[in-house]
């Protein structure tokens, strides 16, 4: 398994969006 987070692009929007991964 690669240790990469998730893509850059989906830190832009965090919050209290638990679960939702709005662009993964």
């Amino acid at each position: 398994m690669s240790k990469r987070a998730r893509k850059k692009r989906d830190r832009k929007k965090s919050g209290a969006n638990h679960g939702k991964r709005p662009n993964s």
